[in-house]
């Protein structure tokens, strides 16, 4: 063979060797890197409806220097330094700048003006069926400040289980105590991150921007996340891994206690996406705690034990 034709060969041959990494990865073929183990990571799906329709108005201020987006919620230090005192279980080597949140829309933004203007349609369309539903779902969270012997211990329990609620009489914290367990400190580890971004972020509430509404709460925080949501999310996450036939309810449930907080006008819709992107980044950082694992290994042969009705005779 003509030694040119085999030194072009050569040089087309080295130059698909160093091509091939990059084939690899386009194509999504496997990385050969080693992930650590315990490793776990969901991806968020895809935000939907009037959800996804908002987020194509621009977050961006109307212009440079509008005197309406200097506007903050704001919370003296000792309320904040009191939020912030009860540590987390779990993540507590997690700083709250690994969260990777949106910015919330500026006040002066097309975003949040179309977010208003839903807000105000919504409000037309509200009945007092809606009313009703909203205020009893307001009443639903946990406590971090209710203990053993306290009158209401046993109804702060139960209000962990309400994202799933209808997927089974067993679904509670009596049959499920070690659940309980878990999900009280999951919702204690939540809470600390929640309330570190809302201080961060200090969005102020739609109502205080928009006068048309009429918002059936005060609030006494910053808007952005909304803890409801943020919670509600949560659950549903990690129960989706102990019953993943369940999922659509457990989504389901979230998103309803999520939209609750719309319906009654004390968050935007941006509050909602920017709590769903939230939780999926927490519970992914769960999924990756040790301590976290070790507990949840004890769930999952509780629900392998308890999760189904007893229906045998008494």
């Amino acid at each position: 063979m003509n030694p040119l034709k085999v030194k072009g060969i050569l040089k087309r041959g080295a130059f698909l060797l160093l091509l091939m990494p990059c084939i690899s990865i386009a194509y999504g073929q496997p990385s050969t890197e080693k992930k650590p183990k315990g490793a776990y990571t969901r991806a968020l799906t895809p935000s939907r409806g009037y959800y996804k329709q908002l987020a194509s108005f621009s977050p961006a201020p109307k212009s440079p220097n509008e005197e309406v987006d200097k506007k903050k919620f704001i919370t003296d230090q000792a309320s904040i330094e009191k939020r912030l005192s009860l540590k987390p279980v779990y993540l507590d080597k997690v700083s709250v700048d690994e969260f990777k949140l949106p910015d919330p829309p500026a006040n002066s933004s097309a975003q949040t003006r179309a977010e208003l203007n839903f807000l105000v349609e919504l409000e037309k369309n509200r009945t007092e069926e809606d009313i009703r539903r909203v205020h009893y779902m307001s009443g639903i969270f946990y406590d971090l400040n209710v203990h053993p012997g306290d009158s209401t211990y046993e109804q702060n329990r139960e209000n962990l289980f309400y994202v799933g609620r209808s997927i089974g009489t067993w679904f509670n914290p009596k049959t499920l105590p070690l659940t309980a367990d878990l999900m009280a400190n999951v919702w204690r580890d939540a809470n600390y991150f929640i309330w570190a971004l809302k201080y961060k972020y200090a969005r102020i509430r739609p109502y205080m921007l928009e006068p048309k509404l009429k918002n059936l709460e005060k609030a006494g925080a910053p808007s952005y996340p909304t803890g409801t949501a943020t919670d509600s999310y949560i659950l549903a996450y990690i129960f989706q891994e102990l019953a993943p036939e369940f999922t659509d309810v457990f989504v389901k449930d979230a998103y309803d206690m999520s939209q609750s907080r719309e319906i009654i006008e004390v968050h935007y819709p941006s509050d909602v996406e920017g709590s769903r992107i939230l939780a999926r980044q927490f519970v992914n950082k769960l999924f990756q705690n040790k301590k976290f694992l070790s507990d949840f290994e004890a769930v999952k042969k509780e629900w392998a034990a308890k999760g189904k009705e007893s229906l045998a005779d008494q």
